[in-house]
This record gives structure tokens, C-alpha cells and sequence, in this order.
């Protein structure tokens, strides 16, 4: 039973409570009120038939039993005036998410006015949004009150649909998408937990859609945890450029297009005060000497060739931070594993699949564990002196670097 839009005529029949209930719990899941031009009512339920005048917009009525529809219209009436007192409408809204709010806007332009004067909160925790192509947006919302919403923008051959409902004529589905994501985010005022923003077999669709995002909104985005999945380079940079790098805390790069550079992104203020640095599922191509990433506590990447010079320049780099507790570095080809014990001195532990260091950090109670992790990766990890095995170190004075 799916009612849209308008019924000129709404008749109904023997009508017991239960059958009023089952059409309250179809009407009450809709976005707006249904709209009826004449109402008419035989035989019914009198209570039944009060408990759905909320969810219905009647124009004129007809019923054969007397009923006090006034005072029911009248109730209802006075709540909708309450609601457009915006003191008592912002105290409403502090507890209502969302999808609650948006709600609330149909009731009437009134309430919808009241509430742009309020500005209320949406309270939104997690937005994951999945770009296919020119054809097909998704939008995945998740709110403080674990309320979830998903939003499909999508072209037809007339026009384009919003989830179930219809737009005819052209469009341009990036400017309805944009246009919609700054709405659902412009009161936002708490960060939100996770972006996760994955693209799709077209990037010139997720070109466009960047290059339609309007400058003004360079680091407006409150974002704590970001995910960018199937980008390219231009992508990814133009994205944590609408981040706010006072909140950013996680940075993860995943399946990127194709390989690329990280040499600008050190001059980007997200790049500098994000916390963690994840990339997976491709390599970089930046040289491990060049790299500008240990402002990072925790990082993991990947690079296609690895020698034991950027190992001992990656020790020492680590070392010398007093920002980085870990880094896992992923590689495709080790060049020259043959020499390792000739820079790192015999392992403390060694096994068919890993080899083990310990190594002193120089005026610091400090000291670097250092895992190979063969034909695999390199993980330095920072442990206090006092919580490794005595017999870590090569000698009393403890091998330093």
C-alpha cells in the first residue's frame, strides 16, 4: 500500500482498530502528510479514526457517526503553533537526530521556517558515499541515535529519481548530490566520526563533482576519521583540502587508481596535523628518502622497492621523532636483503618468516623494535628498556643506533 502525493476521494468502510493501526503504521513512516480532498467514513472505529488524523491533510470530510473531529484538527493545530515558538522548538530539537528533524520540517512551512531560524544540530556520526559514475550516487547516512538512511541519486531516461521519488527533464546529478550533502552538513557542529568516500569505474564523473564544490567550503568539513577508496592523486588532494585540520586525527588511502606521489601532500595542513597515515592496496612512488611523514604516530604504506639504505634512513628517521610510536612499511621487492646483518648486526630473534632487533635509542630510556618480516615488511615499534628481555642487546652497553 504505498500512498503518494494527492487523493481527490478517501472512503473507507467497516473499519474496525486494527484496521486503522496497520494504516497508521504506513502513514507514519512517511515523509510528508497525505493529502486528501475529500475524506468519507462509514461504520468505523471512532477512536481508530482519530488516531490517523495526524498523518493526513483533509480539505472536507463526510462521516455517518458524530465524532469530535473539531477538537482532534484543534489539538493538532495548537501542537503545529507550539512548534513554531522557535525557544520551544530549539529545546525540541536537542534531542532529535537527523532524520527526526527532516521530519519535522514537512509538517508545515511554518515549522520549516522555525527551524531554519534554530539551526539545530543534525548530530551526524558516520557518511560513507559510494560514486559509481554520472549515473548513480549513494549516500549512506548514520546518526548519534544509530539511526541509519540511505540515499540513492540516480539518472533515467526522463530525468533523474532521489531514492522513490521522480524528476523530469536534464540534469546534472553532481549538482543535486552537492547541493543536498552541504544542506544535510551546513549545522553541523561536532565532528563527524568517519567520512569514507569510495569512487567508482568513471573519475572524470568525480572530477567534475570536485570541480563543482565551491572553494568557500576549503576546510569548513569537520571530519575526525577520513576513508578515500579507488581515487586518483588529484582526487585524494583536492578531498582532505575541504577537511578541517583541526580535527582530522586518521588519514587511510585505499586502492588508489594508480600508483602516485606524496611530494605535495606534506604541504598541506591535514597532511601535518592528522595523527595516522594508512595506505593500502597500492604503492607509492615518492622516494623513501623524500618522504615527509613522520609528523604521523602510526603510519602503514606501501612502495614498490625498498633497499636496506632506506631501512637504516628510516631507523634513524624514527628514531629522531618524538611523534612516531609506529611504522609498518609494505614493500614489493627488498633490493639487497643479502646485507642486512652487515648494517643491523645480527638479529636477536631469527625464524624462517621474521628476524628480530633490539636497538638502543641514544639518551633515551627508550628502544626500537625492529621487525622483517621477510619478503614482506619492516615494522619499527617503540618499547620502553625496562620491558624487553635483558639479553636484547649484543653487549652491557646496548647496541645503539
Amino acid at each position: 500500500m504505498n500512498f503518494e502525493g494527492f487523493l481527490d476521494f478517501f472512503e473507507i468502510k467497516n473499519w474496525n482498530f486494527s484496521d486503522f493501526e496497520s494504516l497508521k503504521n504506513i502513514l507514519k513512516h512517511r515523509n510528508i502528510k497525505l493529502q486528501v480532498s475529500i475524506f468519507a467514513a462509514t461504520n468505523f472505529d471512532k477512536d481508530g479514526l482519530k488516531s490517523i488524523f495526524q498523518f493526513l491533510k483533509i480539505q472536507k470530510i463526510k462521516l455517518d457517526q458524530k465524532i469530535d473531529c473539531d477538537g482532534v484538527m484543534e489539538s493538532i493545530e495548537k501542537s503545529r503553533k507550539i512548534l513554531e515558538n522557535p525557544l520551544i522548538m530549539k529545546n525540541v530539537l536537542e534531542d532529535l537526530g537527523c532524520f527526526d528533524i527532516e521530519r519535522l520540517r514537512k509538517v508545515s512551512k511554518s515549522v520549516r521556517n522555525c527551524i531554519e531560524i534554530v539551526k539545530p544540530d543534525p548530530k551526524i556520526r558516520k557518511i560513507a558515499l559510494k560514486i559509481e559514475d554520472s549515473n548513480f550516487i549513494r549516500m549512506d547516512i548514520c546518526s548519534k541515535f544509530q539511526e541509519n538512511l540511505s540515499i540513492f541519486y540516480q539518472k533515467n531516461l526522463d530525468g533523474y529519481s532521489v531514492n522513490r521519488a521522480s524528476f523530469n527533464g536534464p540534469c546534472d546529478l553532481s549538482k543535486i548530490f552537492l547541493t543536498d550533502f552541504t544542506q544535510i552538513l551546513k549545522n553541523q557542529r561536532v565532528p563527524i566520526e568517519l567520512l569514507d568516500i569510495q569512487g567508482g569505474s568513471n573519475d572524470q564523473f568525480m572530477d567534475l563533482i570536485l570541480k563543482n564544490c565551491s572553494p568557500k567550503f576549503f576546510g569548513q568539513f569537520q571530519v575526525q576519521n577520513l576513508i578515500l577508496q579507488r581515487l586518483s592523486d588529484y582526487q585524494v588532494f583536492q578531498i582532505l583540502k575541504f577537511i578541517d585540520s583541526k580535527f582530522l586525527e586518521t588519514i587511510t588511502i585505499m586502492d588508489a587508481l594508480k600508483s602516485f606521489s606524496l611530494d605535495d601532500y606534506s604541504k598541506l595542513d591535514q597532511w601535518k596535523m592528522a595523527k595516522q597515515l594508512v595506505i593500502e592496496g597500492f604503492s607509492i612512488t615518492t622516494p623513501i628518502q623524500n618522504l615527509e611523514i613522520f609528523n604521523f604516530s602510526n603510519l602503514d604504506i606501501k612502495v614498490p622497492n625498498l633497499s636496506i639504505e632506506d631501512v637504516i634512513h628510516l631507523k634513524t628517521k624514527f628514531s629522531e621523532s618524538q611523534t612516531v610510536m609506529k611504522l609498518k612499511i609494505n614493500f614489493e621487492r627488498f633490493t639487497n636483503p643479502e646485507n642486512i646483518e652487515n648494517f643491523l648486526r645480527r638479529p636477536y630473534s631469527q625464524k624462517s618468516h621474521n628476524s628480530i632487533w633490539f636497538i638502543r635509542i641514544p639518551n633515551s630510556q627508550k628502544c626500537l623494535h625492529l621487525n622483517y618480516v621477510i619478503s614482506r615488511s619492516f615494522i619499527f615499534s617503540r618499547f620502553d628498556v625496562s620491558s624487553i628481555p635483558e639479553d636484547a642487546f649484543p653487549n652491557r652497553l646496548g647496541y645503539q643506533i
